[in-house]
Parts: structure tokens; sequence; C-alpha cells
């Protein structure tokens, strides 16, 4: 589609990542190419390239935009004036919000490669980054403290919601959902498109399924015989308590560091 000087005029770097971003939410990572973000923002695709001048280039965009949510985030604090664990578990729900809003895209915030060793995901900011070093130092965490704080909370972030997301993913699949760390362009075949672990009938199946239990039968994906335990606890393994889970395994988080604090 020809550029209208309008549009091109309205082009930048933020402008192409949203555009990407809600490529990924409506039909996967895959999904994503410059060829569909520009028909999308109805300019040529070579005008992108002026603003982000490769694929990881985008990618890295993208994570950008969405962990600035976490900026406009009216419950997020960006100092500890209630507390360190007020603030830090702030943080964490403000990072869910942007995970679940995102399912699609969270993979790539928590696998793009980091700027230094210290920009682990999920926050990816060397703001929040600052911002978190900061609140726990004001709060008398000393310099060891800081280090196995900030570690263990975005350990915990990154491995919870990796698996929430992924459970989001499994019941809204995307064509595009197979392709996001191979910088793959939507106008090719797009490797395991379906998924690389799902034919097409159990994508369908999925799609159509509204609730975990819907998409995984407890009865029937496990032989009692051979797994009698997994049998026992798969209707509870399937269903989905994320979020009660999530502020269990929090506060679970947060008594750790803060026993050790006091130790």
């Amino acid at each position: 589609m020809p550029s209208t000087p309008s549009r091109r005029g309205t082009l930048s770097r933020r402008t192409i990542a949203e555009a990407a971003l809600q490529l990924i939410d409506e039909e996967g990572v895959g999904a994503a190419s410059m060829r569909a973000i520009g028909k999308r923002l109805g300019v040529e695709a070579m005008s992108l390239y002026k603003h982000v001048g490769t694929r990881d280039d985008l990618l890295d965009a993208v994570v950008d935009l969405v962990v600035a949510e976490l900026d406009a985030d009216p419950e997020v604090l960006r100092t500890a004036e209630h507390g360190w664990r007020d603030y830090l578990e702030r943080l964490a729900r403000g990072v869910r919000r942007y995970a679940l809003a995102h399912p699609h895209a969270f993979p790539v915030v928590a696998t793009r490669p980091s700027e230094a060793p210290w920009m682990n995901p999920p926050l990816r900011s060397l703001a929040w980054i600052e911002s978190v070093l900061e609140a726990l130092e004001a709060e008398g965490f000393d310099d060891d403290e800081v280090v196995f704080a900030y570690r263990s909370f975005n350990s915990f972030l990154l491995g919870y919601l990796l698996m929430e997301t992924g459970a989001r993913t499994l019941r809204d699949p995307k064509d595009g959902d197979g392709s996001f760390g191979a910088g793959a362009d939507a106008s090719e075949a797009v490797p395991g498109g379906l998924s690389p672990t799902r034919d097409a009938d159990q994508q369908d199946a999925v799609a159509e399924a509204s609730t975990p239990e819907q998409v995984i039968d407890p009865a029937g994906m496990v032989d009692e015989g051979t797994y009698p335990t997994i049998h026992r606890h798969a209707a509870r393994l399937a269903a989905d308590r994320y979020a009660e889970e999530f502020e269990r395994a929090l506060a679970e988080m947060l008594d750790g560091i803060a026993s050790r604090l006091a130790e």
C-alpha cells in the first residue's frame, strides 16, 4: 500500500512497536512481520527500517513498550513509601497485569537477550531496576540482601508468569505463536505454525475450550495404573487458580526475604 504523507509523518519507533504489539496480541508473534506492520500503518515495509533496523530491534521496541505499561499503572509506586513489602507487592501485581494483558508477547519479554547481566526479565528497564534497588536500600537492606531480594523477586515473577501466560495461550492459540525466537516473517511459513506440540485437531479442541479443565481431560490424559498420583491430582492441576496461587506464592517469597533480613 502506498504511503500517504500524513501517515509517513507520524511514523516512529513507538507507532511501529504499537502496531507490532497489536498484531502479536491478535495473531501471535510470528504475525508481526515488517510487511504486516507496514500494511497496518498504511506505509511501505521498507519505510519502517528507518526507525527499527532489524527484527531484533523491532522485538526490543515491543519489549520496551510492554514494560513501559508499568509507568502508567496507578497502583504501582516508584518508592517504598509504605515499606519494601508493599512496594514489591504492588510492582509484582503490575508486572502480572501487563503479562496477562499481552500473554502472547510475554515470552518475548522473558527471552530477549538482556543489555546487561543485571537487566533480568521481566522488569527489563534500567529505570525500574534502579527504583527497586533504591527502595530496598532505603529500607535498610545491605548490599548482599539487596541483590538477593532483587534476584529472588525477578525469578519468582519470571517463572510464575511464564507458566500462567502459557496456560492463557494454550486456551487462545494463535497461528504465529511458534516463531517469536526465530526472526520469522509471517509472509513465509511459520515454524511450528499451529504449535510444535499440538496437531490441527488438538488446536481446534483447544480453541473451542473455555477452561483448562476442557483443554485437559484429567481422566483421559493419564493412565491411572501407571501414574496414580498424577491421575488423582489431575483435575486440580488443570484448574485455573493462578490468581489465588500467585498471591500465595508472592507472600511466601516475600516472607523468605523478610526472614533472611531478620537474621
